[in-house]
């Protein structure tokens, strides 16, 4: 039997190859909007990767997936939103390299009010903001 689960959700990537990123660094990241999967993995865990598969797919029909993570685990849900860590592949042709990953997600209807960036222009929060009104 295929369980899925999936929900709307803003996510921010919280290591880069599998070095934690500065809590700056997260903060200055634009938050990934997608769909959060949890599925069983095709090879049901006799890849040595875990049983678990965390996906997040884009929003609009895109090819692909922003994270995939293997051997997925939800490491702590609170109200506002909850941590899943897991294994992430970098392909380049053929080689594979694995890297620990971990992403902290919320609920795409709690989108947080940021304030702009204390060096930011008017004119740039503008732009900003007319862009945003596009999408």
């Amino acid at each position: 039997m295929q369980i899925q689960l999936s929900m709307l959700v803003y996510a921010l990537r919280l290591r880069r190859a599998g070095v934690k990123l500065t809590p700056v660094e997260v903060r200055g990241q634009t938050p990934l909007l997608g769909n959060l999967a949890f599925r069983r993995s095709f090879y049901e865990g006799r890849d040595d990767r875990g049983p678990m598969v965390c996906l997040l797919t884009p929003q609009r029909g895109e090819c692909g997936w922003h994270v995939e993570l293997l051997n997925a685990q939800v490491l702590r849900i609170e109200p506002r939103g909850m941590l899943i860590a897991g294994e992430e592949d970098e392909w380049v042709r053929k080689k594979r390299t694995s890297h620990r990953q971990a992403i902290w997600a919320w609920p795409a209807g709690a989108a947080p009010q940021t304030a702009p960036p204390a060096g930011s222009t008017l004119e740039s929060v503008k732009f900003l903001a007319a862009l945003e009104a596009l999408v």
